[in-house]
């Protein structure tokens, strides 16, 4: 039998499909809440997280992943769906492969970000923006200890290849081929024309501060991770950005390959 912690988007119903297999005692399902309260014995049993929504649902169980060093199904019921690279109808097809040890797991490379003494990892990216009151921001960039820039504008994403198609994308970054092995510096709406998105190796460490103004007090500015958790950033006090010591392990489509899913997601 396969053991799954699993999570699902909360708005959806509880698929029909699932509930036979469980009749059929082909899976057990544990949510993913009460991971906290198992044995490291029990936890060796669980095969991986179900996840059943859509990117956000995915980008929820990442921490648990992480903590728990397990693989991620991701079922598509949500709208786009770029992680959740399974439909529900491959499903049992999925898991029969998954059984007899016939998939082979992708590792994404994760994000660690530092501020204050603690610590969080993204799959997609850590995004620095500025607040409602629309005033620019002012962050200045090192990279391995050496200060690159200042970007003033609206603020400035840091993404992984994975994170590419995600809000990288739409503030004008590139698509990266999530096998790649660098980071994706892109800004939001940059105040310097000729400030463009650029890439770095992923074993390069980044320092992001927060410049105090001279003329006016900075509003609120918000680091949003993988569009989970928000944190307010203080002035002078510096963000850092790293990869992380472990990788993602992803169950991937049986069906389609990476090209395929682009091809269908964007249209093209």
């Amino acid at each position: 039998m396969l053991r799954f912690l699993f999570i699902k988007k909360e708005l959806i119903s509880f698929p029909s499909v699932l509930k036979e297999l469980q009749e059929q005692k082909k899976i057990s399902l544990i949510h993913i809440e009460e991971a906290s309260t198992l044995s490291p014995e029990d936890l060796k049993d669980i095969t991986a997280i179900l996840v059943l929504g859509g990117d956000g649902t995915f980008l929820r169980a990442v921490p648990y992943a992480y903590k728990y060093d397990l693989p991620i199904l991701g079922v598509n019921m949500g709208n786009f769906g770029f992680l959740t690279e399974t439909y529900i109808n491959e499903l049992p097809e999925t898991l029969n492969a998954l059984k007899n040890n016939k998939i082979k797991f992708e590792e994404r490379s994760l994000l660690k970000i530092i501020y204050e003494n603690q610590s969080f990892v993204a799959l997609n990216e850590g995004a620095i923006m500025k607040g409602t009151l629309g005033k620019i921001i002012y962050l200045t960039l090192k990279i391995e200890n050496i200060e690159v820039t200042t970007i003033y504008g609206d603020g400035l994403i840091i993404s992984t290849p994975t994170g590419s198609t995600a809000y990288n994308l739409s503030a004008g970054g590139p698509i990266v081929h999530p096998e790649s092995k660098v980071f994706i510096c892109t800004p939001i709406c940059s105040f310097k024309i000729n400030m463009k998105p650029f890439i770095i190796p992923d074993h390069y460490n980044l320092e992001i501060i927060l410049e105090k103004k001279k003329q006016s007090k900075n509003e609120e500015v918000h680091l949003l991770i993988d569009g989970q958790t928000n944190l307010i950033i203080k002035e002078n006090k510096p963000l850092r950005f790293q990869k992380a010591e472990k990788t993602l392990k992803i169950i991937p489509s049986i069906k389609r390959n990476y090209f395929q899913i682009l091809k269908n997601k964007f249209h093209w």
